[in-house]
Parts: C-alpha cells; sequence; structure tokens
C-alpha cells in the first residue's frame, strides 16, 4: 500500500509541474500574441498617419496650382479687358469711351455677382461636391 501512496504522491507532483510548465507556456503565448497585437497597431496608427499626410499634402498640392491658376487668369482677363476697351475706343475714335463701357460692364457683373451670391454659393457648393464625389 505504501508504494501505491508513494506513487500518487509523484503522480500529484509530476502533475503540479505539469501545470506550472502549462501556465508558464501559455503566458508566455499570451506575452507574445499581446506583442503581435501591440506591433499591429503600431504598423496601423502609422500607416493612418501616412495615408492621413498623403491626404494633406494632395489638397495643398491642388491648392496651390489653383491659386496659380486664377492669378494667371485674372491677369488675362485684365489684359484681355485692356485689349478690348483699346478697341472699343479705337472703333469709337476716343480715348477713353471704351474703358468706360467696359467699366460698365464689369460694373454690372459685380452688382449681379452681389445679388445672387446666395445661388452662386449654392451652385459652386454643389459643382464641388460632383467634383469630389467622381473623383
Amino acid at each position: 500500500m505504501r508504494k501505491i501512496v508513494n506513487l500518487s504522491l509523484l503522480d500529484i507532483g509530476d502533475s503540479q509541474k505539469y501545470a506550472t510548465a502549462t501556465q508558464k507556456l501559455m503566458f508566455e503565448r499570451i506575452e507574445e500574441v499581446r506583442n503581435y497585437l501591440f506591433k499591429y497597431l503600431e504598423a496601423r496608427l502609422e500607416l493612418i498617419k501616412t495615408e492621413t499626410q498623403e491626404r494633406i499634402e494632395n489638397i495643398v498640392i491642388q491648392l496651390i496650382y489653383l491659386v496659380v491658376l486664377l492669378i494667371l487668369a485674372s491677369l488675362t482677363c485684365i489684359f484681355l479687358f485692356i485689349i478690348i476697351a483699346v478697341g472699343i475706343n479705337e472703333w469709337l475714335d476716343s480715348r477713353y469711351a471704351g474703358f468706360l463701357i467696359m467699366f460698365g460692364l464689369l460694373l454690372l457683373i459685380t452688382f449681379f455677382w452681389i445679388k445672387a451670391g446666395k445661388w452662386v454659393q449654392k451652385s459652386v457648393r454643389q459643382l464641388l461636391f460632383w467634383v469630389f464625389k467622381h473623383k
């Protein structure tokens, strides 16, 4: 009977050692999964940061392009209006009539633009929405 008791005590000790080893292995696996999860989260945050930076860079590039385009278009329009005014002056054989006619025309367009402000803003907003939606 003594042998059975000794064997059962050894079995209990071995099973405790086995349980302890299993727990250590399980904790190591959990720690490994946790490390992989942190690495994944860091990589994901870096990806989001890079994507956001890329989007901001694209917006800035488009804004710079748009500003330069608007400046060039404005200068072109100014010179076009001067040419038209000079042409009207030659046609009417006057020194200032063409400039006064162009001034009146631009003043009329300005008043129209002011009166149609809400409608223009709504139209521009719809146009931008359509452009960005179909991009």
